[in-house]
């Protein structure tokens, strides 16, 4: 049964694999290229017990060593792939190949290992060698830990960023909001911490190797989330940078710069209040901040900073706090019977029940029906 698991796990592997860097639906093209990078080193890792399980006997012990050397970029992989599919224009940064500097570590201290420490040189008898390398396996052991732990904890703080920063250009942020991307991270962090539960407790043996049995399912969860991605920054080149660069800007800690004076300010307001009330452009349910600043002939800069400082709210709370005003206008309106409460949250400019019931809360208190017994 352990032999079917891990050749199952493998192949699946594989495959993922393949999607990753084939790309069909050319989308992300970086983060898919580290996302691939991620997925070839937890295959490399489990290529030893598969060489295995085929009795294919590799005598070098550099080589079989190798096999393990993958394991110790899995985690910098996957945190480059995140930072890409959160940012897709991000450029690449000195600072970057900090992240595989453990990795370098490990792999000169594990070919001085494998060189050194041989009958040649050293006794076998010798126990204050044997001793020493010991220790040293135990330390890069209890290192690579600690390194996992820290990026499964950066990975998922970075996407719940991401998941605030998008409420900056977008009124809807299902489409967006990479939820197939969050599902990967708690999987991987999940496959992270059973690892971790297996080494500390010793659970595996030859007869079942419990990782292998989660990885499994865990690739297959993983597929089905990975084949769900978009863009999600669906603008003109242009469009896209200013966006990102409003995004740098307002997590910065110089985010209350002033951009123009109060008395342009309060113009500003004014003309966003009419276009507002007379042109209600928020019934679009793919309204954006580019969609505004061109029906103000501005830019997405300004309509940002006058919403911010303006109206103290970020641009989907705006936004949603008109839709859910209309939205109690059409509750009250006799005329209106005839649609669902849904229906009235569509016609809205939402484009999901969950969005509109959790909005519609979280503004009056009550959910939509308990708004419209009531009234």
């Amino acid at each position: 049964m352990n032999n079917i698991i891990t050749l199952l796990s493998v192949g699946s592997l594989l495959l993922l694999l393949f999607l990753a860097f084939a790309n069909p639906n050319k989308v992300n093209t970086k983060a898919n290229f580290w996302f691939g990078l991620f997925l070839t080193s937890i295959f490399i890792v489990n290529l030893e017990e598969f060489f295995i399980i085929l009795n294919i006997d590799i005598k070098n012990q550099l080589v079989v060593n190798s096999f393990s050397l993958p394991a110790n970029f899995i985690a910098p992989f996957f945190y480059l792939s995140i930072c890409y599919f959160i940012n897709p224009n991000r450029k690449w940064k000195a600072k970057d190949y900090f992240h595989f500097l453990f990795g370098i570590i490990f792999f000169a201290v594990l070919i001085a290992i494998t060189f050194l420490f041989t009958e040649k040189n050293v006794s076998r008898n010798d126990a204050e060698i044997i001793k020493i390398v010991s220790l040293s396996y135990q330390i890069l052991n209890y290192s690579f830990i600690l390194l996992l732990l820290i990026y499964g904890f950066l990975t998922y703080k970075k996407l719940k960023k991401h998941q605030q920063n998008i409420k900056i250009f977008s009124s809807n942020t299902e489409n967006i909001d990479l939820k197939w991307l969050e599902n990967i991270v708690i999987i991987v962090n999940g496959l992270l911490l059973i690892w971790i539960i297996d080494m500390s407790f010793e659970i595996s043996s030859h007869h079942f190797s419990l990782i292998n049995f989660f990885l499994l399912f865990g690739v297959f969860f993983i597929a089905y989330d990975f084949i769900k991605q978009k863009e999600i920054y669906p603008f003109l080149p242009n469009q896209k940078e200013e966006i990102i660069e409003i995004i740098e800007e307002l997590n910065s800690s110089d985010n209350r710069k002033k951009l123009i004076s109060d008395e342009k300010l309060e113009e500003n307001k004014s003309e966003l209040l009419k276009i507002m009330t007379l042109k209600k452009p928020f019934l679009d349910s793919e309204f954006s901040l580019i969609k505004l600043a061109n029906e103000l002939q501005t830019t997405p800069h300004l309509i940002s900073y006058t919403i911010n400082n303006g109206f103290n709210e970020n641009f989907y709370q705006f936004i949603n706090r008109y839709r859910i005003e209309e939205s109690k206008k059409l509750l009250l309106d006799p005329s209106k019977n005839n649609l669902t409460l849904i229906g009235i949250g569509y016609e809205v400019g939402f484009n999901s029940k969950s969005a509109f019931n959790t909005t519609f809360k979280k503004i009056t208190g009550k959910t939509p029906s308990e708004f419209k017994k009531v009234s």
